[in-house]
């Protein structure tokens, strides 16, 4: 109640001075009317977007900003100038949740900082109230130093205001200043935070702390002297009298000696430097002298209580304090974090530049000087080349249009094989089959290469040749291509073009390929001009390329030699970033081994296995693109991918917990999407194993994640778990069959997609032997089976084949 008293109390003062400012703001956000005879009509407050339910409450961004909790922050901050100098609006924006851009008032479709916006709100809405609050208190200050005394007066609360001082109603203070207002408004301003603070860091408002008072000067007073020549015992600075002055201004000397023209001198230096030491430490208190001039016969003492005439107090004197100028700057290393953050929240608000606005482009030039093959020419077009393929058109999602320039897409992929392997044939993969070297084995070799003692002296694979000059690198040149490629994969227009071209796919996977394990010890890229660090950078390329122009591959069921060496290439680099044992594991165990705990931060699924996921489901696709995978990859390669896929399923009851996020259940999506292409797509020998093999456990493991989705999930939630549960069926009914799903000799029904065909004449055809999960048959009638509203009839069907009993 206190604070919602405070709270009203500043809206008031607020309304008060908007409205002596001739610009009162809405009653709907400080509960004051307008004026008489204002006319809202020219209000200029008409787009301002005010909380219907709460006072004091603006809408920013679709957020609620409440102005008495922004006031707070700003003024314990230092004041909104401040602010602005030190570029801590993005750290205020985040005290609100307020995301870091928002459309623009005038275009929505452009996107503006939220923190400039904010800034603009406060200099406009309380921008005057600061201005005035400030003014109130230097007057205050002002006041209370006029009306103090010589002597020392103790602490003074800075909530307590006289009568008269400024601020009060009808006086030229704070707004509709109160009391309870001013405490208010004090406790507000507690001091700045952002100078002792760590960056981001706002504190609420604290309770009013007295100021510390400092004790007046008596040099700055004139120690109490009468200014207006009436009687007033002179008294010094410790309280005591000082002693009676002649008729000429001075005291007698100690002894009785008349003071000459050398002690009137004298004393007047000794007084100077004496309200020197007296300014310069105020805590030391000074005796205050007077002085006189020598009459040579006659002197006359002066009555006690009497002085000739007004005596001046000495001037003051100020301590002036030079402090070289320097930007107040929070640093951790000899970094400006605020800067670095600020000029990054600006980046990433940058809208996206429009194609058009780079004006003409000669693209036959740039097709000439890339076949020129000089270095200059081909600096020149591949960097134009690539701000082109950065900017983006005027459709959704398109951008530099690479179907009305074959020549360049031609001169490109030719530029790298020439320059990757220089008419060198390529002898594809040797007869014996060895294991899938994974993409954390390559890091691995890349870092322990790198750790060695005179690593950089040694010259190693893809490294500069000296003779060249200052050219490039060839792999430098080769990744400029790639990184090209990728960004012409991401226009939605451009993908059907890329994925046709005769050269492009078998060209950049070949790039990707290692060399034979009998040439070296360490993995090594099989183009003689990339390293290692090249190739893993490559690889990374590719597959975002693989990925954007995956469902636009279509693949001939009767595939030439060249084709199934490049689909074979295609497979294992993305089976490189799933197999690896240590990283094929369970949800749960993965922010395990990430060291976050789950209690302060959930991380993501690894971003390489997802993307991987998700271009190998796409690629696989249709059927001949499967058939012609079936037929290419080894079956060991096969099983390797099909025992990683199982182990990365989720298991465990924290697996299940961790997967409630979009981002896991996704995640989980994608990989019973492959497990379903990867069934459907292996030889009989491969599906018998995965019945067969206990240290997998293919059945329950699946089993387990459709009683999870289906039986113990919240009935609200089981909708989006439809998909998961339809698949993970039909890839435990692809492997019960173990038959070759590409031989049309043993069924009439044509071989769909998604396995659609074995619920629809399941029922026409015996079906012998054990099911999959015939062992599990009661868990699955009793607990799957009965409920109607878990399963459709065509997953009846098949569950009921899966737990059949055979002779």
């Amino acid at each position: 109640m206190q604070q919602q008293q405070r709270k009203r109390n500043w809206l008031n003062g607020l309304a008060t001075l908007m409205v002596q400012r001739g610009n009162p703001l809405p009653p709907q956000l400080t509960g004051v009317p307008f004026p008489p005879n204002y006319d809202p009509a020219n209000m200029p407050w008409k787009s301002l977007e005010v909380s219907p339910t709460d006072l004091g409450v603006v809408r920013l961004a679709g957020k609620d900003v409440d102005l008495f909790k922004l006031w707070t922050l700003i003024i314990q901050s230092g004041g909104g100038q401040k602010v602005s100098q030190k570029g801590a609006w993005p750290l205020v924006v985040q005290q609100f949740d307020l995301p870091e851009a928002m459309p623009s008032l005038h275009n929505p479709a452009e996107l503006q900082p939220t923190a400039a916006v904010l800034e603009r709100y406060y200099t406009v809405l309380l921008g005057p109230f600061e201005e005035a609050y400030r003014k109130n208190m230097m007057e205050q200050r002002a006041a209370m130093a006029n009306r103090m005394p010589g002597g020392p007066q103790g602490p003074i609360n800075p909530q307590a205001r006289p009568g008269g001082m400024v601020g009060m109603p009808g006086q030229n203070g704070m707004p509709g200043g109160t009391s309870s207002a001013m405490n208010m408004m004090s406790q507000a301003s507690a001091g700045p935070i952002l100078d002792g603070s760590l960056p981001g860091q706002f504190l609420p408002a604290q309770q009013a702390v007295p100021m510390p008072f400092h004790q007046p000067n008596p040099m700055a007073t004139g120690g109490g002297l009468p200014t207006n020549g009436g009687p007033h015992p002179a008294m010094n600075g410790n309280g005591m009298a000082i002693p009676k002055m002649q008729q000429g201004g001075f005291p007698n000397m100690p002894g009785g000696v008349p003071n000459g023209s050398m002690d009137m001198e004298h004393e007047l230096e000794s007084r100077k430097r004496k309200m020197q030491e007296a300014v310069e430490s105020e805590a030391k208190r000074v005796r205050q002298k007077t002085g006189g001039s020598d009459v040579s016969d006659a002197r006359s003492v002066t009555p006690p209580g009497t002085v000739d005439g007004p005596v001046a107090p000495p001037p003051s004197r100020r301590k002036i304090e030079y402090v070289p100028y320097a930007r107040e700057v929070d640093t951790a290393g000899g970094r400006d974090l605020e800067h670095i953050q600020a000029e990054w929240a600006r980046m990433s608000t940058k809208p996206m530049r429009h194609i058009d606005e780079w004006g003409q482009v000669d693209i036959d030039a740039l097709t000439l000087s890339l076949r020129s093959r000089v270095s200059t020419e081909m600096s020149y077009a591949l960097t134009t080349f690539t701000i082109l393929t950065l900017l983006r058109g005027s459709n959704q999602g398109g951008g530099f249009p690479i179907l009305q320039a074959p020549e360049l897409l031609d001169e490109l992929v030719d530029l790298v094989e020439d320059l990757a392997f220089e008419d060198v044939e390529d002898e594809g993969y040797p007869d014996e089959v060895s294991p899938i070297i994974t993409h954390r084995e390559l890091v691995n070799s890349l870092v322990e290469d790198g750790t060695k003692p005179f690593a950089a002296l040694e010259r190693e694979q893809g490294a500069k040749d000296p003779d060249h000059g200052p050219r490039h690198r060839p792999a430098e040149i080769i990744l400029v291509v790639i990184n090209i490629l990728r960004n012409l994969s991401v226009a939605s227009e451009n993908q059907e073009c890329l994925a046709k071209h005769e050269k492009l796919l078998h060209v950049v996977l070949r790039l990707c390929s290692l060399a034979p394990s009998s040439k070296s010890s360490s993995p090594l890229p099989l183009s003689s001009v990339l390293s290692l660090a090249d190739l893993v950078t490559i690889r990374k390329d590719v597959m975002n390329l693989l990925l954007n122009i995956a469902l636009q591959v279509n693949l001939s069921p009767a595939p030439p030699k060249e084709l199934l060496l490049t689909v074979r290439r295609a497979y294992e680099v993305l089976a490189s970033y799933l197999i690896d044992p240590t990283e094929a594991i369970s949800p749960f165990q993965w922010i395990l081994q990430t060291g976050i705990p789950p209690a302060v931060h959930q991380p993501k699924p690894p971003a390489l296995a997802d993307m991987a996921l998700e271009t190998f489901s796409r690629f696989t696709l249709p059927d001949d693109n499967r058939q012609v995978v079936s037929k290419a990859v080894p079956q060991t390669w096969l099983w390797s991918l099909l025992e990683a896929l199982v182990h990365r399923l989720p298991v465990a009851d924290n697996d299940f917990q961790v997967i409630m996020r979009d981002v896991w259940l996704t995640y989980v999506e994608r990989l019973i999407m492959a497990l379903y292409s990867l069934a459907f797509l292996a030889p009989p020998e491969v599906k018998e194993r995965a019945k067969r093999d206990r240290q997998l456990g293919f059945p329950k493991v699946m089993l387990r994640l459709v009683k999870k989705f289906t039986v113990h999930a919240p009935p609200e939630l089981r909708h989006h778990f439809a998909i998961s549960v339809r698949r993970a069926i039909e890839a435990m009914k692809i492997v019960d069959d173990a038959e070759d799903a590409f031989d049309q000799s043993r069924s009439a029904v044509p071989t769909l997609a998604f396995g659609m065909g074995y619920g629809e004449h399941g029922d026409n055809r015996v079906e012998r032997g054990m099911g999959l999960l015939s062992g599990y048959q009661e868990d699955i009638t009793l607990g799957l089976m009965m409920h109607p509203e878990l399963v459709d009839a065509l997953l009846f069907s098949e569950l009921e084949s899966l737990v059949r009993v055979g002779r």
